[in-house]
């Protein structure tokens, strides 16, 4: 099968799950002999080659019109400035009609060229959040499913923030559009299709990984737990350095890593000053990097507020660590709480200090959900098994 992908954050370069998930899919169906090619429309500050093979997988990134600055760092005061007087003004809204225009050309060369049977592309597109109105993703002549990870409109009702019409109406169109959709689990399918008022089926395919890393041979260190993830709310950071204070109390020997992007001193701002020392950050790593601090860690937190299908408690669980996860959203459908980790409510800073204390002090008790949940992820999660599912997915798609 010939299969086109589209992703506007490959790796490498910065990238969150959905890079990551494409990226692993991606290899896996070039692995087991199909065609597949990658495309996604990057700035010009994402950097990177234009077109690169990678292991198997022909990728290419091309570029907004005009450089695209307003798709650049957009974390400088000047930058956001910016941005918000060019997005007024209906600028960035402009280019982006163009811009995407001349993708969808190009991407009808790739599907003429390559003879492209079937198109994944995700539900979120990180442009509706730039334009003022209702600016259509192209229509394309292969058949496209549509991978739910999680929309604009999806997080922002999770968040109890609400949404401007025309972004439900682009991502409602985004779905009607497509030819099927899947999600990566049963909750996101549920709400998605509440939210956008989406009635057909939706297949769960979850989102899989390598389960089998390259792993450090370093001991683990029995008093040390880690997070992964960016650092803002949504992913229960804040919580997490509320809930350390008291962990930090109690065991004053336990140390935090904190591997994510993001604003640290807005982290350090809920920690004590005795917990500090014991707290470090690390940024961003590169993958080989986190397997090792994983695999050398006791415990790997999670305590977000809202996912589609996360792929760090998935690494985590692969690299032999326990987990604590998150009870919301679709948390309990990774997790069997005190079988192959411990879920908590991130709202409830004494039961995530609580659990945390529980494995630090209970190192049987650690290893044995490490354990389990080294053989879930392994059985139900590995990125061959998923790959399998999601071919006859999309054979099941060009049956009609």
């Amino acid at each position: 099968m010939n299969i086109l992908y589209l992703c506007d954050e490959y790796p490498p370069g910065r990238h969150g799950g959905i890079g990551t998930y494409v990226q692993l899919i991606a290899r896996q169906m070039a692995k087991q002999g199909h065609k597949v090619i990658v495309a996604g429309i990057y700035s010009i500050g994402y950097g990177g080659d234009d077109r690169f093979i990678d292991e198997g997988v022909k990728v290419y990134r091309f570029r907004w019109l005009n450089g695209g600055a307003w798709a650049n760092d957009r974390q400088s005061l000047l930058s956001k400035l910016t941005n918000r007087i060019l997005q007024e003004t209906g600028v960035i809204e402009n280019y982006i009609k163009r811009s995407l225009s001349r993708y969808g050309a190009q991407l009808e060369r790739i599907i003429c060229n390559e003879q492209i049977d079937i198109i994944e592309m995700p539900d979120y597109n990180d442009y509706i959040r730039f334009c003022k109105s209702h600016v259509p993703f192209p229509q394309l002549s292969a058949p496209v499913v549509v991978k739910m990870n999680g929309t604009i409109t999806y997080f922002n009702n999770e968040a109890g923030r609400t949404v401007k019409p025309h972004i439900i109406k682009t991502e409602q169109a985004i779905l009607n559009q497509a030819k099927a959709v899947s999600s990566a689990s049963r909750y996101t399918a549920e709400k998605s299709a509440c939210y956008l008022n989406y009635e057909k089926p939706i297949k769960v395919l979850y989102n899989g990984i390598d389960t089998n890393p390259m792993l450090s041979d370093k001991p683990r260190d029995l008093s040390q737990v880690v997070f992964t993830g960016s650092l803002v709310r949504k992913k229960g950071i804040y919580q997490l350095a509320k809930a350390w204070n008291i962990v930090k109390q109690m065991m004053p020997g336990a140390r935090l890593l904190i591997l994510g992007k993001g604003r640290q001193k807005d982290v350090v701002s809920y920690l004590s000053d005795e917990a500090k020392g014991s707290v470090t950050f690390k940024g961003h790593v590169p993958a080989r990097q986190l397997y090792d601090i994983l695999s050398s860690s006791a415990i790997a937190v999670f305590p977000s507020y809202a996912e589609a299908f996360a792929l760090a408690p998935l690494e985590a669980m692969a690299c032999g660590t326990a987990v604590i996860n998150s009870n919301r959203t679709s948390g309990p459908e990774l997790i069997d709480d005190g079988v192959d980790g411990l879920l908590i409510d991130p709202d409830d800073i004494n039961q995530l200090a609580q659990a945390i204390l529980r494995l630090l002090n209970n190192t049987q008790l650690c290893a044995g959900l490490a354990k389990a949940g080294n053989k879930k992820v392994k059985t139900l999660f590995d990125i061959d098994i998923i790959a399998r599912e999601t071919l006859e997915f999309y054979e099941e798609v060009l049956r009609g």
